[in-house]
């Protein structure tokens, strides 16, 4: 009895001790903010030498790796990245990791290193870091996610795969891409629209062209357009 006393007070007293060395001041939190947007690595070594979390969020819920990554802090980035106790795949609030920004930047370094370094989660429910990276037409990241284990057909929460998103960002190179890699055409989002109706939405009227002539050739039948249903939501 008076061990298992013992062993809970000791548990309570490191707990206790723990959660006192990563609590940060509203200052701290702060200058923690603005040297990660201003990538002043002697100003992040101190807070953190001084226990402030790495995980911290300003007031708008962005984690501080996210910041770095955003604002280009390249040296506050790395020494995040370096630090075991930073969650690389802590969100802000709209659902953005720091490998969605790094995607959608298209800083291939920081994604390599947040996937081969830190394991980072390339696939998760929703938006994705591949559809990140499709909506800026960024090929090269692209290329290793789908590499690493990126799904080509991730749906985000309104349907939308990342080849839609690179038809909306009009890189050929990149669509091209996704189609030989599995990203297929017949998938409709929740307007019930194919990539091909959002090439013309997007006015990119040649990418349609060219995945309508995909169609015919791999379906042996002429693209079928949107269904009714589809044109009425779109045009209400």
């Amino acid at each position: 009895m008076l061990n298992n006393i013992i062993k809970t007070f000791s548990f309570v007293a490191i707990l206790s001790f723990s959660t006192s060395i990563m609590a940060q001041t509203e200052s701290q939190v702060n200058s923690f903010v603005k040297a990660a947007k201003f990538d002043d690595i002697s100003e992040v070594k101190s807070l953190l030498s001084a226990g402030v979390n790495p995980n911290t969020v300003d007031t708008k819920g962005d984690p501080m790796l996210v910041i770095a990554i955003r604002d280009k802090s390249a040296k506050v980035t790395e020494l995040l990245l370096k630090d075991k106790k930073t969650d690389v795949d802590l969100s802000n609030k709209s659902g953005e990791t720091p490998l969605m920004m790094a995607s959608i930047e298209g800083d291939l370094p920081v994604v390599k290193a947040l996937v081969l370094q830190r394991e980072a989660r390339i696939d998760h429910i929703g938006w994705t870091p591949l559809h990140y990276a499709c909506a800026k037409g960024q090929l090269q990241v692209a290329q290793f996610l789908i590499t690493n284990g990126a799904n080509p057909n991730s749906r985000s929460p309104n349907g939308s795969t990342p080849l839609m998103m690179a038809a909306q960002a009009g890189n050929e190179e990149l669509i091209k891409f996704l189609l030989d890699n599995g990203a297929d055409i017949r998938i409709r989002n929740e307007l019930g629209l194919s990539v091909i109706e959002i090439a013309e939405i997007y006015q990119k009227p040649w990418i349609a062209e060219a995945l309508q002539s995909r169609w015919q050739k791999v379906y042996k039948e002429p693209y079928p357009g949107p269904p009714k249903s589809a044109t009425a939501k779109t045009s209400s």
